[in-house]
């Protein structure tokens, strides 16, 4: 979608774009898109302190207008967490036939990481989120989005939006890939706020969904209420798997809209993080091979 100063956020951050036939990364700061003589993937092999210099050295102011908003993200895998909220929990042990597994990790050393997207697969402001058409209660849940670097430094933040197929989790716990990992299932966006720049750990967080002219979901709360700090989570994330050109991780939820709610194609969802920005997207259904949802077992597997 085309860039609007209204549609960043007022802290400085970073802004992926399509100008002139060519995606670039600017730095968004005081009313001006300055471009950078590096890409985000460039940004992310470097030190903190590498980063930070790199953002001294622009070329040049890009004009809004001749600029198209993309996903802050280029070959960075995507990355999320679960259970980092005691809502969270409690709404996946309501919808599981294994409710122990949520509550054992909720206050377990280990977090759950699990992979969510691929860089090229990701939704960016004011794009389109997805619903599998195999679903029967499909939810948006809102989050806050971590950037870090290859050296698994905090680099900035963002909202994140992680598509879920609860139906599908609630069956069966190892069904979680099918649940969460599908076409357009994951939203980050608008921008990278930089993270010496904000400090969200307390930030409100609020969700709301419209579907036409009727609101059928509003709600807030507190990144504060979160059960692990976010540069913990990233720490993991870092501990035994190398990250080249750094990740995005999501860090849970604890918004989930209650039954009988479930995401439609032509809502409207509308995330937003105090100081970090406003991540919006309507949801459609992504289309579907046709193939068995429930493939027949063999004869001889039973």
């Amino acid at each position: 979608m085309p860039v609007s100063a209204g549609d960043l956020p007022a802290k400085p951050c970073l802004v992926r774009v399509a100008h002139a036939g060519r995606d670039r990364v600017a730095l968004w700061s005081g009313g001006r898109l300055n471009q950078l003589g590096a890409g985000l993937d460039d940004l992310l092999r470097l030190t903190l302190a590498e980063i930070r210099a790199a953002l001294e050295e622009t070329a040049g102011s890009l004009d809004l207008d001749a600029c198209e908003l993309l996903a802050p993200v280029e070959s960075q895998e995507v990355w999320a967490c679960g259970v980092t909220y005691s809502r969270s929990r409690e709404a996946r042990m309501e919808e599981s036939s294994s409710q122990d597994v949520y509550a054992k990790v909720y206050a377990a050393e280990r977090p759950e990481l699990f992979f969510k997207s691929a860089g090229w697969r990701v939704v960016g402001h004011g794009g389109e989120a997805g619903v599998r058409p195999d679903s029967t209660w499909s939810v948006p849940e809102p989050e806050l989005a971590v950037l870090s670097n290859s050296r698994g430094d905090v680099v900035a933040y963002a909202c994140g939006n992680d598509m879920s197929s609860r139906s599908i989790e609630g069956e069966n716990p190892l069904y979680l890939p099918q649940a969460k990992v599908y076409d357009r299932s994951c939203s980050i966006g608008p921008a990278a706020v930089l993270a010496w720049e904000v400090a969200p750990s307390a930030a409100r967080i609020s969700m709301r969904i419209s579907r036409g002219e009727r609101t059928v979901f509003d709600g807030s709360g507190s990144l504060s209420d979160m059960v692990r700090e976010p540069a913990d989570l990233i720490s993991v994330l870092h501990a035994a798997y190398p990250l080249p050109v750094g990740a995005w991780l999501l860090t849970g939820t604890s918004l989930v809209p209650p039954p009988p709610y479930t995401a439609e194609a032509g809502d409207l969802i509308s995330i937003e993080i105090e100081d970090v920005g406003r991540l919006v997207n309507h949801v459609v259904t992504v289309p579907h091979s046709g193939a068995r949802a429930q493939p027949r077992l063999k004869r001889d597997s039973i």
